[in-house]
């Protein structure tokens, strides 16, 4: 997302887009925060350290 796309406020900033990230991002949602909460990667999601852990958590693409 350009950073004119970025919303001028948010009541939660999410650095990263891991495993922790997404999850927090995801439950977040889940309570009603959804629209408060924005979520900063700067590459793409689960790309970083998530991508190099023993799970091997993937994006799915079909």
């Amino acid at each position: 997302m350009p950073k004119q796309d970025l919303p001028g406020h948010a009541r939660v900033v999410i650095i990263g887009g891991g495993i922790m990230g997404c999850g927090l991002a995801y439950h977040l949602g889940h309570e009603g925060w959804g629209e408060d909460t924005v979520l900063l990667e700067k590459a793409e999601l689960t790309s970083g350290s998530t991508w190099h852990a023993a799970g091997q958590i993937t994006r799915s693409t079909s």
